[in-house]
């Protein structure tokens, strides 16, 4: 089964719009109000989409792995970086389709500016505690088959943007247990210095009434390494409501942004963005995961409303 339209799914008061423009969440609804910001036909702003093999900046698109350079194509063009990896804007293949679940599977070619072939599969399913996202990615090259390809550097990161219900972003609070924050460029918005305690930036309960972001946090350390759920974002409207981001313990990054009031169908939106590595960790290998050739790694992730916390299991 191979599609490029749009998929829904529904489980219980949870239904959501899976698009395969970049395999991620268009919309998520709880008992028809929305917990993200979401979009109907043309993805704005990144909006929901996967960010792989690397997330966020890599300052002038160079890195070097194993002592070879490689150049990426500066696709912002503004700043000289090339921002969030190939995966967002290819177009994935719908596998298996049920009324609560959806597989899509994208085969990443090995390239001139990225030399490891990788497979990604990611299954989006819903539940009564909500939305579940499982995305095992596999590096199929060889050293045979593709020279150098014995490790290939990896980073992903997730783009939603969290909606409490519906309600406007000044009147909602942003709870996010950050360690530090990581200070970037205001040209660039790269990393320009060493990292500073979060509360100099955000508080853990941030009313949002007026805040303007775009920064880079690390993640205060799950308290146990078999927790599914080991970090939580939430966004909660003034009645105490709204979503709860959830993500394992290979996401100790996470990148908040928000989007302006002119930004298209999300207008004043919060983008609360997990990733595996900070901002130019192609260039600086701060958090940067290496994967072997010819295995596999799993990452899981989701969103769930505040009044059903979720509680992910792990598949058997």
């Amino acid at each position: 089964m191979t599609s490029h339209a749009a998929v829904q799914i529904s489980a219980g008061a949870y239904t959501a719009t899976i698009d395969p423009h970049g395999a991620g969440l268009a919309t998520l609804l709880y008992d028809g109000k929305p917990l993200v910001a979401g979009y109907q036909h043309t993805r704005p702003f990144t909006a929901g989409a996967l960010l792989a093999p690397w997330p966020n900046r890599t300052g002038d698109g160079i890195f070097s792995h194993h002592g070879t350079i490689y150049r990426l194509a500066c696709n912002e063009a503004d700043r000289n970086n090339a921002l969030h990896g190939f995966a967002a804007e290819a177009n994935w293949h719908v596998t298996e389709h049920s009324r609560s679940a959806v597989t899509l599977q994208w085969q990443g070619p090995a390239r001139t500016e990225w030399a490891w072939p990788l497979h990604y599969s990611i299954t989006w399913a819903l539940a009564d505690d909500g939305l579940s996202a499982e995305l095992t990615v596999t590096n199929t090259g060889t050293e045979t088959t593709h020279p150098g390809t014995e490790s290939s550097p990896f980073g992903l990161g997730w783009h939603p943007y969290l909606s409490a219900l519906g309600a406007p972003l000044d009147e909602c609070t942003l709870s996010m247990s950050a360690a530090t924050n990581l200070p970037l460029d205001p040209d660039r918005l790269l990393p320009a210095g060493p990292e500073i305690p979060a509360t100099e930036i955000i508080d853990k309960q941030q009313h949002m009434a007026g805040i303007e972001l775009d920064h880079c946090f690390r993640l205060e350390a799950p308290q146990t390494s078999s927790d599914h759920a080991a970090h939580r974002i939430e966004l909660r409207n003034a009645d105490g409501h709204g979503a709860i981001l959830w993500a394992d313990e290979h996401f100790s990054w996470c990148q908040v942004y928000t989007s302006p009031e002119s930004a298209p169908s999300i207008g004043r939106a919060v983008a609360v963005e997990p990733m595996t590595c900070p901002p130019n960790a192609l260039r600086s290998g701060e958090s940067l995961l290496q994967l072997a050739s010819a295995s596999s790694t799993r990452f899981r992730f989701g969103i769930s409303a505040t009044s059903t916390p979720p509680h992910p299991k792990p598949t058997l």
